[in-house]
């Protein structure tokens, strides 16, 4: 068993001028997040970076948004950051019809946060999103788990931490959906969609659990790495029904543009998958890949 506590659910807004909103919402909501995050919980504003501030590990934004490495941890010690303990996932492409829903999840420490968050939600959604700021409404928050309402006029309830239900994989076969964009490493470069093999994604699924479990629930990952990896290499690719997906975010902060590119479909697999359900399942809640902050590495099977 995988003990990792998270919590994922459902941001609901809704606005007058839906369509106003831009189709790809990645980079506009993480980035009203980080600003209406940081307005709200920032004490110590004569620190130029969260690095700095003695109060990073303790902080909404420095915690979610920069991740310091915390000081005492023995691994990545030639790092200053590490990763995000949350993930979200937009509508993608956004039908600018429908009521906005945005999938969130947030793990580990980072669920102590979870009313500043919401909070926060709160005060982008007055201010607007996108370039045109179109106002918008939070109207609900929906725990994925239990269908609790977590928010509702103006009350908020905390979440429940838990190790998700595993989904089952029964028989050879298994088809995963890949959302949003989905940007996977292998030998120190990005994989394209005619290289995506089920070994690539399990090795980046165990990282960013190993990750997530070490540094923000606090219990190393006890897993036979080696032994998945071998028989991830015997899972065999059936189909791949994958497209490329690439556009560019230009940083708040340096001003600078940056790629975001990804797969996006859906992959065939074929072999003994069963021992592969609770690192999928896992996978599904916190996402894959590079750019999970953004938005990106959201699947479902």
């Amino acid at each position: 068993m995988i003990r990792l506590p998270l919590s994922t659910f459902y941001l609901r807004f809704e606005a007058e001028q839906l369509e106003a909103l831009p189709r790809r919402l990645f980079s506009a909501f993480r980035g009203a997040l980080g600003r209406a995050l940081k307005r709200i919980s920032c004490v110590a504003g004569r620190y130029k970076a969260c690095i700095d501030c003695p109060l990073n590990q303790d902080c909404a934004y420095g915690y979610l948004f920069e991740t310091p490495r915390p000081p005492q941890a023995e691994r990545l010690r030639k790092y200053p950051y590490i990763g995000h303990p949350f993930a979200f996932a937009p509508p993608f492409p956004y039908d600018g019809k429908s009521p906005l829903r945005i999938r969130m999840t947030l793990v580990g420490r980072a669920l102590r946060f979870f009313p500043h968050v919401i909070l926060a939600c709160e005060a982008l959604a007055a201010r607007g999103l996108g370039k045109k700021r179109v106002p918008l409404k939070l109207v609900s928050v929906e725990e994925k788990e239990t269908g609790r309402i977590l928010y509702g006029e103006g009350k908020i309830l905390s979440p429940t931490p838990i190790s998700p239900s595993i989904k089952p994989i029964s028989g050879p076969e298994l088809s995963l959906r890949f959302v949003t964009p989905t940007a996977l490493r292998f030998s120190r470069r990005m994989v394209n969609p005619e290289e995506f093999e089920f070994h690539i994604l399990v090795r980046n699924l165990l990282r960013r659990i190993s990750m997530l479990s070490y540094f923000h629930a606090g219990v190393p990952l006890e897993l036979d790495f080696k032994g998945l990896i071998a028989r991830a290499e015997r899972i065999k690719t059936v189909s791949r029904g994958l497209s490329w997906v690439r556009f560019r975010r230009r940083s708040a902060r340096t001003g600078k543009p940056h790629p975001l590119e990804g797969c996006v479909g859906e992959v065939h697999f074929s072999g003994d998958l069963a021992p592969f359900a609770e690192l999928l399942t896992l996978g599904s809640h916190v996402q894959v890949g590079r750019h999970t902050s953004f938005g990106f590495g959201y699947y479902t099977f």
